[in-house]
C-alpha cells in the first residue's frame, strides 16, 4: 500500500525563468516525492535531506504548514489502517513529525483523537450484544494505552455509548407505557452486563410498573372508612375536581327596518319588528370537588357541597385527557373529573368493568 504518490514538478514561469526563481510550491511536491521514494521505511528520510530542501527553496518555519500537516495525517491513516498503533508506528511518526518541523503537540493531539474515534468504535462493536466481557474489557484498556488515553476519557467515552444503548432499549420500552416483569428484568440484566448503576431521573419507570400490574394481575382492595355494602371492595380514591358540561345562552335582537319616532323629550315610540336570536355557548362549570372512590360496584364522590354515586354497570365508556378523564354513562350528563393522574384512574375504572 503506497502512503505517498510522486507527482512531477510545476514548470517555472516566464518570469521566473527570467529572474531565476524556483516555483515554491515545488518544495511540498520534492518533499512529498522523497517520501514516496521512501515509503517502506520512512526512517530511511533524513533530517540533512529536508534542509536542503528548505534552503533550496528558502523556506521559513510557518510555510505550508498546512501541507506539511496533510504528509503526517497521511502516515496516520496508514498507520491505523488495522486500528492500532505499534511502537514501531509510534517511532516512525515521532521522527516523519521531526523531519516536517512539526511540533510534537500536533502529533500527539492528532493520535489522541483518532485514538478516541477507535476506541468509541470498539465500545459500539463489544457491547452490541449487551455485555462487556473481560476479554474485550482488556483490549479497550490496551487501545486506552495505545493511543495515550487517559483512563477518565476512556471511562466517558464507555459511559456514553453504553447509556446510549440502554436508553433505547428503554426508549423501546416505555414507549408502551407500561413496563411488564419481563422488560424490567431486560433492563436490569442490560444495565448488569454492562456494568451500569441504573438510576431513574422520576417515577416514570415505577408508575408504568404499576400500570401493567393494575392492567394484569388481581385487584388488590384497600382498607376503608367508608359504609360499604356486602361483598363491595375499594381498591382506588383519590382527590378530584367534579365538572359538568353546561350551556350559557345569549340573545340578540335584530330586525329589518326600524325607526324611531320622538313623542316628548327623552321619549321615542320604535317602529319596526325585532327578532330575538338563541345563541348557546358550551362550557365546564366546576360543581363540587372532594374524594372519589372506586368500588367493584360503583363509583362514590364525597364533595364539600354533597355526594354522588355512579354504578359501574351505568358506565359506557371513558375518555382520558391531560388533565383528567370523562365518565359517559347510559344516561344524564358526562362528568369530568379532573385529577393529577388521569391515566391510573382510567386503568382502574376499565380493570374494574373488566372484572364485572
Amino acid at each position: 500500500m503506497a502512503i505517498y504518490d510522486k507527482q512531477e514538478l510545476i514548470s517555472p514561469s516566464f518570469f521566473q525563468r527570467l529572474l531565476k526563481l524556483l516555483p515554491k510550491e515545488n518544495y511540498i511536491i520534492e518533499v512529498q516525492n522523497l517520501l514516496a521514494e521512501n515509503n517502506n521505511n520512512i526512517l530511511l528520510v533524513n533530517k540533512e535531506k529536508i534542509d536542503y530542501l528548505n534552503k533550496k527553496y528558502k523556506v521559513k518555519k510557518d510555510d505550508f504548514k498546512q501541507d506539511r500537516e496533510i504528509l503526517l495525517d497521511k502516515y496516520i491513516s496508514y498507520c491505523l489502517y488495522d486500528r492500532r498503533l505499534s511502537d514501531i508506528e509510534k517511532s516512525n511518526l515521532k521522527h516523519l513529525c521531526d523531519l516536517l518541523s512539526l511540533d510534537e503537540d500536533y502529533l500527539i493531539n492528532r493520535i489522541k483523537e483518532e485514538g478516541k474515534i477507535i476506541y468509541r468504535e470498539k465500545v459500539k462493536d463489544f457491547i452490541s450484544d449487551n455485555v462487556l466481557s473481560s476479554d474485550e474489557r482488556k483490549e479497550l484498556d490496551l487501545i486506552s494505552n495505545e493511543f495515550n488515553l487517559l483512563e477518565s476519557e476512556g471511562d466517558d467515552i464507555y459511559k456514553d455509548e453504553s447509556f446510549k444503548l440502554l436508553k433505547k432499549h428503554l426508549d423501546d420500552i416505555m414507549q408502551k407505557r407500561r413496563v411488564s416483569p419481563e422488560d424490567e428484568e431486560i433492563i436490569y440484566r442490560i444495565a448488569k452486563g454492562l456494568k451500569l448503576e441504573l438510576k431513574f431521573a422520576d417515577d416514570l419507570f415505577e408508575r408504568f410498573k404499576n400500570y401493567w400490574l393494575i392492567e394484569n394481575r388481581p385487584l388488590q382492595p384497600v382498607l376503608s372508612s367508608l359504609n360499604l355494602s356486602k361483598n363491595e371492595l375499594l381498591y382506588y380514591s383519590t382527590k378530584i375536581e367534579w365538572f359538568e358540561e353546561r350551556s350559557k345562552t345569549n340573545y340578540v335582537s335584530y330586525s329589518g327596518l326600524t325607526g324611531r319616532i320622538r313623542i316628548v323629550k327623552g321619549l321615542y315610540l320604535r317602529v319596526g319588528s325585532i327578532a330575538p336570536s338563541r345563541h348557546a355557548n358550551e362550557y365546564m362549570k366546576l360543581i363540587d370537588s372532594g374524594d372519589v372512590y372506586f368500588t367493584n360496584k360503583r363509583i362514590i364522590f364525597i364533595g364539600n357541597h354533597g355526594n354522588k354515586t355512579i354504578p359501574m354497570t351505568r358506565i359506557l365508556d371513558i375518555i382520558v385527557f391531560a388533565n383528567g378523564i370523562e365518565i359517559g354513562k347510559d344516561a344524564g350528563k358526562r362528568p369530568f373529573f379532573k385529577c393529577d393522574d388521569p391515566e391510573l384512574m382510567g386503568i382502574y375504572i376499565l380493570r374494574i368493568l373488566k372484572d364485572l
